[in-house]
């Protein structure tokens, strides 16, 4: 077991550096998380597709660029492969700013005109008339000096006094650098990028490197990607890296981690990205295994704050361990299936915090597993307020909400494993991103619900329309007592903090406590005000509520009940053990039996009888299995209790 197999590397790396990760809060680190992300993303929020661009479809890119980080600018072509997919196809339409000189177009091994138009279009007529499924190269010769969309689109910046260039392609700013579709839905079914710079510079982009070749004082870079890419994650990096190796084994053969570290960043990089191959263990043994292991995958430090998980890719403005896992998450959940829509940007950043947690469970981070799910409970209830669905697609800051879409989102899955089990909820992940029409493509919500409702066998409809269509969490009261019979009655009361939830279904864990016993059972509520019957063999001192944290939820206990326990001669039931009929009757008391309910084990009722005002009455018991339950008769004077035997 991976957990096993570092813990001598994980107690060093501890011992070593806890000093520096207590100076990194979890609320910290997932505040700079969210706002890198957030600031990242932003971009794509005003962003509207080209109309014009809607008649073909990208099959491939050839990028040929020469960048040098000194200056501020590029150089070079953009060949592509397109299938058109409307009749009548006489004109391509690509997206590139104005401040790009295309210098000439070849289309066929013939040079074409085109025209270059404000804000960001390049209009190419065809000299012929295409029909659908004819598939075409186009090849665009350009330069100049790329003006940011106000993220870095195309950025300069330095180290140590050693320029460097970075791109962060939001579909905003792709065009900005590069003649691009920026169709969100469009993915590049694969690309090759060669990039040529001046030495001793290295290149990071997307995919595996296949070839460096210097040409007098330049290097000339070759990668290659084959796999679908939207535009906005095709990135490069350009600067004096050292590149460190890592290789994550695995049953097959081992996955390349190429990271591109500043040279004065080396060791302590080094250090903290022994890290990453145990979280590479866990998250190929807990969902699939990683998706782009036949090319690699890396990490390149830039020069903005935060991450940008770029397929195969990261750019990384820190080393912090918990970066590198909410980045890693999101080969899988951002980059393998992203999210179709916005409303449902939580299946990329609820599922990349969730991961992040779950290598804090694991003992693969540098932070503690209940201090994360603490954290994550109190931001979300420090607000009575807001859905995981984002209802406000316009507003930047409801859609990269920490609050919302990252805590609450975690917790949702969280919540939905403990529902679930760990079998089911992880293989329905597993079916969830090993489905066809999904991966290396777009999902949406009920994509992913389907595949936990098949799994599972439940219906999660209530689920959902709680915890992710509708706003809040339950705030749960708790009573408790024991009873002279050594029966243990809790009722739980909830009060849900957002009117657009009447009720939150949930099954609710509570530790009991007393004389060196512990034991913890997990009540099925589904009504407010619920009563639960538990036989118990031990004296109870102390009551835990939800001692896992499993429950997006706030919570106060009493010892106590509501309704007054009649005295322990009131109620008799015989015979005791009984087969299948009981005799109740009652004894010295002032008021007739008005209703019974039988209990198990688990606090569940098996059985529930209006009666009508009567002393005495037979209890028919020939459908229940044999075992150990609890009878509980009410009056208009109190509650009678008895444990009842069955069969033993």
């Amino acid at each position: 077991m991976f957990t096993r197999k570092y813990i001598l590397l994980f107690t060093f790396i501890f011992a070593f550096f806890s000093a520096f990760s207590q100076e990194e809060t979890d609320k910290e680190y997932m505040l700079d998380i969210v706002d890198a992300e957030r600031r990242a993303h932003e971009c794509l929020i005003d962003y509207r597709f080209n109309e014009l661009t809607t008649d073909y479809d990208i099959k491939y890119h050839r990028f040929d660029w020469e960048v040098d980080p000194a200056e501020l600018y590029i150089k070079g072509s953009v060949e592509t492969l397109f299938e058109v997919t409307e009749d009548n196809f006489t004109t391509v339409h690509f997206d590139l700013n104005t401040n790009m000189t295309v210098d000439s177009v070849i289309f066929e091994g013939q040079s074409l005109s085109f025209t270059q138009s404000e804000p960001s279009l390049l209009t190419i007529p065809l000299l012929q008339t295409l029909t659908t499924g004819d598939m075409r190269t186009i090849k665009v010769y350009y330069q100049g000096e790329p003006t940011g969309s106000g993220f870095g689109s195309f950025a300069q910046g330095s180290h140590e006094g050693h320029p460097l260039i970075w791109t962060l392609s939001e579909p905003y700013g792709a065009k900005d650098w590069w003649p691009a579709k920026q169709d969100l839905n469009d993915k590049i079914d694969s690309i090759d990028i060669y990039v040529k710079t001046p030495l001793p510079n290295r290149v990071a982009t997307n995919g595996l490197l296949l070839d460096s070749l210097q040409v007098g004082n330049d290097m000339i870079y070759h990668w290659k990607h084959r796999y679908p890419i939207p535009a906005y994650l095709i990135a490069i990096a350009v600067t004096n890296y050292d590149i460190y190796n890592q290789y994550v084994e695995t049953d097959g053969d081992p996955i390349l981690v190429s990271n591109y570290v500043f040279p004065e960043e080396l060791g302590w990089a080094q250090t903290m990205l022994e890290w990453l191959p145990p979280m590479f263990d866990l998250f190929n043994d807990l969902f699939i295994m990683y998706p782009f292991a036949d090319e690699k995958y890396g990490h390149a430090k830039f020069g903005w704050g935060g991450g940008m998980e770029h397929t195969t890719m990261t750019f990384m403005g820190s080393w912090s361990v918990g970066l590198q896992a909410h980045e890693l998450a999101h080969q899988w959940f951002g980059n393998m299936i992203t999210c179709g829509s916005w409303e449902d940007i939580w299946l990329n950043e609820g599922f990349a915090t969730y991961l992040d947690g779950l290598t804090r469970e694991h003992g693969i981070s540098d932070g503690s597993w209940e201090n994360w799910k603490q954290s994550r409970i109190g931001h979300v209830t420090q607000h009575p307020d807001g859905s995981v669905m984002v209802d406000d697609t316009t507003n930047v800051g409801r859609i990269f909400s920490g609050r919302l879409s990252y805590s609450k989102g975690a917790l949702l899955l969280h919540m939905l494993r403990w529902k679930l089990g760990d079998e089911d909820f992880y293989q329905a992940i597993r079916n969830y991103l090993n489905d066809p029409d999904l991966a290396f493509g777009y999902a949406r919500t009920p994509d992913l619900i389907e595949h936990l409702e098949t799994q599972s066998g439940q219906d999660l409809t209530e689920f959902f329309n709680d915890w992710y269509y509708n706003q809040g969490y339950p705030a749960y009261h708790v009573e408790w007592s024991q009873s002279f019979e050594d029966v243990l009655k809790v009722e739980i009361f909830q009060t849900p903090s957002h009117n657009s939830v009447d009720f939150f279904e949930m099954p609710v864990p509570i530790q009991f406590n007393g004389g060196g016993n512990s034991v913890t059972l997990t009540f099925d509520n589904e009504t407010n005000g619920q009563s639960f019957y538990v036989p118990m063999d031990f004296e109870i001192e102390e009551a835990v509520f939800d001692p896992e944290l499993w429950l997006c939820a706030t919570h106060s206990m009493t010892v106590g009940t509501r309704d007054p326990i009649l005295a322990e001669n009131v109620l008799e039931v015989f015979p005791i053990p009984a087969v299948d009929q009981v005799t109740l009757q009652l004894e010295n008391a002032r008021a007739p039996m008005q209703h019974i309910r039988v209990f198990d084990v688990s606090g569940k009722v098996v059985v529930s009888n209006e009666l009508s005002d009567v002393w005495k009455t037979e209890l028919n018991l020939s459908e229940l299995p044999n075992g150990q339950y609890v009878i509980e008769v009410k009056t208009a004077e109190g509650l009678g209790i008895q444990k009842l035997t069955k069969g033993l």
